[in-house]
């Protein structure tokens, strides 16, 4: 009958010696290392502690239905407006858009909004030359981050040809400036901005400056060459919703729930090679010890 191996056990030999010993010593000198080695690696590989992180979110986009378009004609003439506001600087806003669509559209039935489609039809007597669009949206965030911010979306173009028709589209990102930490969790960012409140230029400049900002990218824009004043002009618009990369400081104790992954698994390898040191060096005498036996009696 054929013989199979089907267990084994190894044997432990105790090697002992006294506290003021070269082998105890050793010993301690060894453990120590193998204790503080995986501190020294770690630091000199990026350290314990995470310096920034990166994660993924989409935020919930919509439109807060407040706009400005400012279409500029000649220098010694008004620009057309459209605008949901009424007063700026105390002063009467009069709309001159003839019709306004707006449409926000989710793709993908998970009750967040995916593309926002924005058109506008005014008539004037002169071609335009520039074209400014402000458009005000909400982000909300979730995950990490909660708040709701209210931001500014700008389009920007200037003219070089008469036409009767602009289509711009772009992806329409929530930029992030500057590292969030822990505290900056609990601060607000929905405070709602009126044109009464904010010069033009103020209105941009605090935008420009808050911590998140909207922006459009990857913009591309289409004209209808040709221009007749018995035609409106119209303005066109479509914004894909994208998604929000967000940049933190890990708190102490995200820190800590990689540290000691990190620590361990440095160890458990110096562990393994001093341990087989101290078994070379003590079964073969380069230390003096007292080897005990577990067949045998101490």
């Amino acid at each position: 009958m054929a013989v199979i191996e089907i267990f084994s056990s190894p044997i432990q030999y105790k090697y002992k010696s006294k506290i003021y010993s070269l082998s105890f010593l050793v010993v301690i000198f060894l453990t120590i290392l193998s204790l503080l080695t995986p501190f020294f690696i770690i630091y000199n590989a990026g350290g314990f502690s995470l310096k920034n992180r990166i994660y993924t979110e989409r935020p919930d986009i919509s439109f807060k239905y407040k706009y400005l378009l400012l279409a500029n004609r000649d220098y010694n003439m008004n620009p057309v407006v459209c605008s949901t506001f009424r007063t700026y600087k105390n002063n009467e806003i009069e709309d001159n858009c003839t019709l306004v669509k707006v449409q926000e559209i989710d793709t993908n039935s998970d009750s967040k909004n995916d593309i926002f489609k924005f058109e506008v039809q005014f008539y004037t007597d002169t071609p335009i030359r520039s074209l400014n669009v402000l458009l005000f949206f909400n982000f909300q965030l979730t995950q990490l981050f909660v708040a709701t911010i209210e931001s500014i979306a700008v389009f920007t173009h200037v003219l070089n040809e008469e036409v009767q028709k602009i289509q711009f589209y772009g992806d329409l990102i929530l930029e992030q400036k500057g590292l969030l930490t822990s505290e900056g969790l609990y601060e607000k960012y929905n405070d709602s901005v009126e044109l009464a409140d904010y010069s033009l230029e103020e209105l941009l400049k605090q935008n420009f400056n808050r911590k998140f900002s909207a922006k459009i990218s990857n913009k591309y824009v289409t004209k209808q060459v040709g221009y007749s004043s018995e035609n409106a002009v119209v303005v066109q618009g479509e914004l894909i919703y994208r998604e929000h990369l967000t940049y933190y400081q890990p708190n102490i104790w995200e820190e800590l729930k990689w540290a000691w992954v990190q620590y361990l698994s440095c160890l458990f390898i110096f562990a393994y090679i001093v341990k087989h040191i101290l078994i070379f060096l003590f079964s073969n005498r380069y230390l003096n010890c007292y080897i005990v036996v577990p067949w045998k009696n101490k």
